[in-house]
């Protein structure tokens, strides 16, 4: 198994929902600059066999991880909503 970092799925899976409820274009390039300056605010979470991610997931549901990758959601979805960089 390829080394992967979970907290890029754990953004990826919230970024639309979050956009949304901060009123940011959703275009491919916002989304990606959403996604990357989260990640950034993030530390990673890199897995490389099965027993990994599942204890990685399971620890990501507490309710302080959970809170963490909402703000920084947030956090960069209005510095893009500030800043946007599409045409």
């Amino acid at each position: 198994m390829q080394p992967r970092n979970l907290m890029e799925e754990l953004v990826k899976l919230r970024v639309d929902e979050l956009m949304d409820y901060a009123s940011v274009c959703k275009c491919p390039q916002c989304r990606s600059d959403v996604i990357a300056l989260a990640l950034n605010r993030l530390p990673p979470r890199y897995v490389t066999c099965i027993q990994g991610d599942v204890f990685t997931r399971f620890e990501a549901q507490t309710f302080q991880e959970r809170a963490e990758v909402v703000s920084a959601i947030l956090r960069a979805a209005e510095t893009v909503r500030q800043n946007p960089r599409h045409g």
